[in-house]
């Protein structure tokens, strides 16, 4: 599978020409606050990326001119509310109304307003998962296909686990009154409803999905073990999901092997527009 991976990688490199794509930084009001988004344009399908917990769009920093020159595709990279140069939500403190649900939904007004609504690919990192897939699930006609970079599925986060992070992290705020990490705040807080949310809402099985998992994530081996299991579980949750370890990566696969990362990305933008099916395949 990886033959076939990087096979489309040097095709798509060797026959495109190198795009001059133009950077656009804008501020985009979602209803009383503004999201930042950098956008780098381009005359095919937009590729909206997202990030892990806290990140902001330097993230992406080092994709962005390659998946530009390959694709000649739209760039939408963003901070969510509260991260980089993106406002919070300050009308209100209470944890409910600063979860994943109300950032998906301040995404939706933000695209639309961008004119980005009708097509999109998803590219996600960790935590971005989470946000990725209430996207997809809310709007499964519009996203085309989705690279996952060993994002974060609900099926990991066992009741047993979420009530102990759950209490751990109620009692650190207590004594750790938010001052300016209002964002850290209700992420952590909200994890218990964000999988309660994620249960409800499954990545549509209509959606290609390029799911890379890490080889080397948890130093505990039963946690490795459950996150292994539970993207392969998601993997063969559809015929139109591939499923890849990354062997020699940590949890910034786009980092660790930015190739690999590049060829994912150009193996399901390329397979998208031509409007072709994935053939299933998973290797564990």
């Amino acid at each position: 599978m990886r033959k076939s991976m990087f096979a489309t990688f040097v095709f798509c490199i060797a026959m495109l020409n190198i795009a001059v794509s133009q950077t656009i930084d804008t501020l985009v009001d979602v209803g009383g606050y503004r999201l930042y988004f950098r956008i780098v344009k381009g005359t095919g399908m937009p590729i909206l990326f997202e990030g892990g917990a806290g990140a902001d769009v330097s993230v992406w920093d080092t994709l962005m001119k390659p998946v530009a020159d390959a694709t000649h595709a739209t760039l939408i990279t963003y901070d969510r509310a509260g991260y980089g140069k993106s406002e919070l939500d300050t009308s209100n403190y209470d944890v409910d109304k600063h979860g994943v649900p109300e950032g998906v939904r301040d995404l939706e007004i933000a695209l639309k307003k961008l004119g980005y609504d009708r097509s999109l690919m998803l590219v996600a990192h960790s935590y971005g998962g989470f946000c990725a897939t209430l996207f997809a699930s809310g709007n499964p006609q519009t996203v085309k296909a989705a690279v996952y970079f060993d994002a974060n599925l609900a099926c990991w986060f066992q009741n047993s686990y979420v009530d102990s992070v759950m209490t751990l992290r109620k009692n650190y705020w207590e004594k750790n009154k938010p001052t300016d990490n209002w964002a850290d705040y209700y992420a952590g807080l909200n994890l218990a409803r964000t999988i309660d949310v994620m249960r409800k809402h499954p990545f549509p099985e209509n959606i290609p999905v390029i799911d890379l998992v890490a080889e080397k994530n948890f130093p505990d081996s039963a946690m490795a073990a459950r996150w292994r299991d539970c993207h392969k579980k998601f993997a063969e949750g559809a015929s139109n999901r591939e499923g890849i370890i990354a062997y020699g990566c940590g949890h910034f696969i786009f980092k660790d092997n930015p190739q690999l990362a590049l060829a994912a990305i150009l193996q399901a933008y390329e397979k998208t527009r031509r409007s072709t099916v994935f053939q299933k395949k998973f290797i564990f």
